[in-house]
């Protein structure tokens, strides 16, 4: 499963209404089957602040906060500042999907250990 991006709209909408659970960074939607995802704060390009045409292609890009900041570019609220370019973004995090070792079956865990050490 590829990494989703978690606006803070979003997972405030969803913590209001009780449908996660939140422990540091680590976050479980509560469904039938709890997938359980690591967070990282990250931003959504949306567009440049002015209107004009965006000459780094950033707008609809995601990118993790410690990517931007070694861009180098600045973050200030809901805009992050490139060479010359003001982006407004949409904060949030990615988060990495989690498998919990623990609520695999032996044969589950051993096709893992193939899958990663082998091939």
């Amino acid at each position: 499963m590829k990494n989703l991006f978690f606006s803070q709209r979003i997972l405030d909408a969803l913590a209001d209404e009780k449908k996660i659970k939140l422990d540091g960074n680590v976050i479980t939607i509560l469904s039938n089957d709890n997938p359980t995802f690591e967070l990282d704060p990250a931003f959504r390009f949306m567009r440049t602040a002015d209107g004009s045409a965006d000459p780094y292609n950033l707008v609809g890009e995601i990118k993790r906060e410690k990517d931007i900041r070694a861009m180098p570019a600045e973050i200030y609220l809901d805009s992050v500042i490139y060479k010359d370019t003001a982006y407004v973004v949409e904060s949030g995090f990615i988060g990495e999907r989690k498998i919990i070792l623990d609520k695999l079956s032996d044969t589950d865990l051993l096709a893992r250990f193939l899958l990663e050490n082998l091939l």
